[in-house]
């Protein structure tokens, strides 16, 4: 088990970051909406590279109208997050300078500066503290042996406990079907 302290207000789950960074929800089950069997997809997916074609919005799809962003979301909120990264960055650091588009990333940077560590693993002779709730959960699950990131490839049953590592070795099917 882990202890959750009071949080500075950050939203930030898995599921969240895998739509932010790729433009695709990552459920445990599979990457929806990749074609496993396309190694063009599985490595665009996992080297999180926008797709090229941006004329070709799938009904449903909100696409990014800033010129050179083909990013498409599932959800208008999504999209209008997703424009704020195309504007001015006027959060600023006072420590360093760094500049963010929303004040809560600002907050999540600052945790750096200061050191403070919140969030505590409890398991029997870890003690390891974190900054971020969400990457206590991450580390709880190699004490759980828990691997939510399942390869969609047929035949493949490997799974992970991150999605990074989930993504990585998608690119080994996707260059064992570009050598074939």
């Amino acid at each position: 088990t882990w202890t959750k302290e009071p949080s500075l207000g950050i939203k930030n789950s898995l599921a969240e970051h895998s739509e932010y960074t790729t433009g695709k929800k990552l459920s445990p089950e599979g990457i929806p909406s990749t074609n496993s069997s396309d190694p063009k997809q599985v490595a665009e997916f996992a080297g999180n590279k926008p797709s090229k074609n941006i004329d070709c919005a799938a009904p449903g799809k909100y696409v990014c109208p800033h010129n050179g962003c083909a990013r498409q979301f599932k959800t208008r909120d999504s999209l209008r997050r997703h424009i704020r990264l195309h504007g001015p960055r006027c959060h600023m650091c006072a420590e360093c300078g760094k500049a963010f588009h929303e004040s809560s990333k600002l907050k999540r940077h600052f945790l750096i500066h200061t050191g403070e560590k919140r969030y505590q693993c409890t398991f029997k002779g870890c003690g390891k503290r974190f900054s971020l709730d969400f990457n206590l959960r991450t580390h709880v699950r190699i004490h759980t042996g828990e691997k939510r990131f399942l390869c969609p490839f047929e035949g493949c049953r490997k799974r992970f406990v991150q999605s990074n590592n989930l993504k990585a070795h998608m690119l080994t099917h996707a260059k064992t079907e570009e050598n074939q």
